[in-house]
């Protein structure tokens, strides 16, 4: 089966859609958490705020202290949800689960036993700003969203000794919003997921083509370059075989460029198949010219390569009546090896020197 092998795009790591959910928490969380520390600044700093309001709700020191440590927390977890979000650490629903939790005791105490009608509010934003935040992160929404969620009848029950319809009423639509605006949400989101991802092969098939060679469906000279010029500063093992097909322009000059054309393809076709492994590069360098990148591989291997591409060329038998060395297309080959020192321009030039000592002991050979 024919090898394909063409240069890699530029842009071979798509984001996937668990790297576009750590984006959006990278982006979202510090909002998220800049909503949770004002609101527990605020109630941290309540007495000065509001003229002592401890005293006018008879608040006793030792729950005045228990909520400001309760603030205190939300304030300290909410700053390292920032930290995790931003350096892709793991715990981030752990810690939106104790977050909520915090909220959900406070709150039912503020409703309960001071009969705040504050508190009502600040439950629903903290909820609806989940929402927006996190609806894409479905296993942090629930693990802040639960807490607050189930603590809203709980304070209910408590505050009326029972169930009040009223309220379960309005807790049931309150629900269905909650569901139907984060489907909402999230359909937005597979929407714009599905668009970048037309967005990511748009752009790989235009930077494919802008590093191909459309004749011979092999890597570009811009491409090569790049290639090589990488492989270098990495350090990679590799041999390189430059090769020049044997008479050429007595090809053109018999056959006609067209038939010139369909030889470069046929030739490019051999040396695909000749190649050892899907790594190897088969580029065209220029003209009748093409490059071939071995990757860990010695310069013994490249000759095996080379004799390889003789024996291909020979199978394809593409007529070459022209020719001073056979009557079919035949090529000459230089090889260099990577040499800790040189250059990506260095190793081209050792190449270059050793394919024109093959053409002159005679073509259809190699040298190395």
């Amino acid at each position: 089966m024919e090898k394909r092998h063409h240069p890699q795009p530029e842009l071979t790591s798509w984001p996937t859609r668990e790297a576009m959910v750590a984006r959006g928490l990278a982006m979202n969380m510090p909002w998220l958490a800049f909503v949770n520390i004002s609101f527990a600044l605020v109630i941290w700093l309540r007495n000065s705020l509001f003229d002592n309001i401890d005293a006018f709700y008879q608040v006793s020191p030792h729950a005045s202290l228990l909520i400001n440590i309760a603030m205190v927390g939300i304030i300290s977890l909410s700053a390292m949800l920032i930290v995790m979000a931003l350096r892709h650490y793991r715990g981030i629903g752990a810690a939106l689960l104790v977050i909520s939790a915090i909220w959900s005791v406070c709150c039912v105490w503020f409703i309960v036993y001071w009969q705040l009608p504050h508190a009502w509010p600040l439950y629903v934003i903290l909820i609806l700003t989940a929402i927006a935040a996190l609806y894409y992160h479905l296993s942090g929404l629930l693990c802040y969203v639960l807490p607050l969620w189930l603590a809203l009848p709980v304070a209910s029950i408590m505050l009326n000794h029972g169930v009040n319809i009223r309220f379960a009423t309005l807790w049931g639509v309150f629900t269905l919003i909650i569901i139907f605006g984060r489907i909402l949400l999230l359909r937005w989101f597979d929407e714009a997921w599905q668009r970048n991802q037309q967005n990511q092969m748009l752009i790989a098939r235009l930077d494919a083509l802008a590093h191909q060679d459309a004749l011979t469906e092999t890597a570009n000279r811009r491409a090569m370059e790049s290639l090589l010029e990488n492989a270098v500063s990495q350090q990679k093992s590799f041999s390189l075989i430059m090769l020049d097909v044997d008479y050429f322009k007595l090809y053109n000059d018999t056959y006609g460029h067209q038939a010139g054309d369909e030889c470069l393809a046929r030739v490019a076709q051999a040396l695909k198949q000749s190649v050892r492994t899907p790594d190897d590069v088969v580029s065209r360098y220029g003209g009748e010219e093409f490059v071939v990148i071995l990757f860990e591989c010695s310069a013994k291997m490249a000759e095996q390569v080379a004799a390889r591409i003789q024996d291909t060329l020979r199978v394809f038998a593409i007529a070459h009546s022209a020719s001073k060395v056979s009557n079919c297309v035949t090529v000459s080959m230089g090889i260099a090896g990577m040499t800790p020192g040189l250059s990506a321009s260095q190793l081209i030039a050792q190449a270059d020197a050793a394919l024109y000592r093959a053409k002159e002991a005679g073509r259809d050979r190699w040298a190395v």
